[in-house]
């Protein structure tokens, strides 16, 4: 059977160029769900997280306003399926689609048109072009692996071109493009280096000096900055070096984690520029260490507070750590201006005097449901003689807001507030809601201010132990089901084109 060499490297393209702005997106989505969200996901920074989660109307329309950090490529997502879209500040795009289809069908006019279906056809073309070449190509000697990526990239090349030609991308989308496909050539040669000794039965086999030249022609610093491609390029360059670093300085001792035992090899490594560091290392924190089930967030967030240097990949890993972990024990948002169900303005500081759980939820999200919400009443009825309850929705309008509370905590023991404006909402980007971690719980100190971590799932035993030590009660042995809803996955999602 026929094997294929280097399918890993046919992957979109995630360039970033400038700074980015606002945009507007409107358009339809025929058969849409109600219950469904559209959202935009920024994907070449170090946090990879959602810049707007949108809704349609009953017929399927759609028009958001929203701010991007970067212009480059954003993923685009409904109801589990991802697509992509190039967006650059001040863009105004219009997509229309079939909910059942998408993205495969979406019809994209406006200001994105061109830059996004050059890096369509482009990508479909490079990953065609590559998915060709045979594994066998690992086999040969270095100077004809060498040749064949030189005609890859003439042949390629030719054909971004001419694709450019009809649809008349921006200059800069043509050029990063250009950019990626020589960080495409060096993952390749890496994936040589890799298996090139096994393949010959030639276990002591080197690169060549030549070889080095050539990756160091294509290599460049400045694409660790904009291209997630480039840094696992290094991270994969820098793997053996790193694999002997542990085996010498850890001594079969375990690591407290991945991030610990990379800032220590990138100190030993006067060769590697500082930015270069700070990027790597931010990528190995969010790639392996920042996930929601580790307990060591707080010390690898200190790690990491010591050894990066740059001001905004510090700022970028925050907002991860706030989106998996929570906020800071002691912050207070508790005056945050909030509706009522009589429509009266109030706050969170309305229930100081008892420690509080929070519950940011809406109608659109699933994990809310038949199951979660007989188990919440269970744990509100034990709780309710020492812990107040706070049911924050996140709904687009008041209305909505209305009907929702009314039909789920209706007769519940708690308050029930709206964040105006929902996921855009002041009190939603304080807590840093997104909807990939909704329902949240948070428990509030009788200040009303942060008491601990953000839990995603109300079966967690850590919350029911947070609320045993907030309240000072005990409950029964039997504690609701942990697997009551699926566990959030990482902030930062795969490219939807392989």
């Amino acid at each position: 059977m026929k094997k294929y060499f280097l399918l890993l490297f046919l992957a979109i393209a995630l360039i970033s160029c400038s700074k980015g702005g606002k945009v507007t997106l409107t358009g339809n989505l025929k058969n849409a769900n109600p219950l469904e969200r559209i959202e935009l996901i920024e994907t070449s920074g170090i946090a990879t997280l959602p810049v707007a989660n949108f809704g349609t109307d009953a017929k399927g329309n759609f028009s958001e306003t929203f701010e991007i950090p970067k212009n480059g490529v954003y993923l685009i997502t409904y109801a589990g399926s991802s697509g992509f879209i190039y967006l650059k500040g001040g863009d105004k795009v219009d997509i229309k689609t079939d909910a059942v289809m998408f993205p495969t069908n979406m019809q994209i006019t406006g200001d994105a048109k061109g830059n996004t279906e050059f890096l369509t056809e482009s990508q479909k073309y490079i990953n065609d072009y590559l998915s060709k070449i045979n594994q066998s190509v690992a086999a040969k000697n270095e100077s004809d692996f060498l040749k064949e990526l030189e005609k890859y990239k003439k042949e390629i090349t030719a054909q971004l071109d001419k694709i450019a030609e009809t649809k008349k991308p921006d200059s800069d989308v043509k050029k990063v493009s250009k950019e990626e496909l020589d960080v495409t050539l060096l993952r390749i040669s890496s994936q040589y280096e890799a298996v090139h000794g096994q393949m010959t039965n030639n276990p002591n086999f080197k690169p060549s000096q030549k070889f080095l030249d050539f990756q160091k022609s294509l290599e460049n610093e400045d694409f660790v900055e904009s291209m997630p491609t480039y840094r696992n390029y290094l991270l994969s360059k820098y793997g053996s070096d790193i694999q002997k670093f542990f085996q010498t300085t850890q001594k079969g001792a375990a690591p407290n984690s991945n991030v610990e035992v990379f800032a220590k090899f990138l100190d030993t490594r006067k060769d590697i520029t500082d930015k270069t560091k700070d990027y790597l290392l931010a990528t190995v924190a969010t790639q392996f260490d920042l996930q929601p089930n580790n307990p060591k967030i707080p010390e690898i967030m200190k790690v990491l507070d010591s050894k990066v240097k740059s001001e905004s990949i510090k700022a970028e890993l925050k907002k991860v750590e706030e989106a998996i972990y929570g906020l800071p024990v002691g912050t207070d948002y508790s005056k945050t201006e909030l509706v009522k169900l009589d429509g009266k303005k109030s706050s969170l500081s309305e229930l100081k005097g008892k420690p509080t759980l929070v519950v940011f939820y809406a109608s659109w999200n699933p994990y809310l449901n038949q199951n979660t919400v007989p188990v919440l009443k269970e744990m509100i009825n034990f709780y309710k003689t020492k812990i107040n309850f706070a049911f924050v929705n996140l709904d687009d309008t008041q209305d909505q807001f209305k009907k929702t509370a009314n039909a789920v905590f209706k007769g519940v023991n708690g308050v029930s507030f709206y964040g105006e404006k929902g996921m855009k909402s002041d009190i939603a980007k304080q807590f840093a809601i997104y909807g990939f971690k909704m329902p949240s719980f948070v428990i509030l100190d009788k200040d009303a201010k942060v008491a601990g971590k953000t839990y995603l799932n109300i079966g967690d035993p850590l919350l029911v132990d947070a609320l045993n030590k907030a309240s000072g009660l005990t409950p029964p042995s039997v504690v609701p089901n942990p697997q009551m809803m699926p566990q959030m996955g990482a902030p930062a999602p795969a490219a939807p084109t392989k």
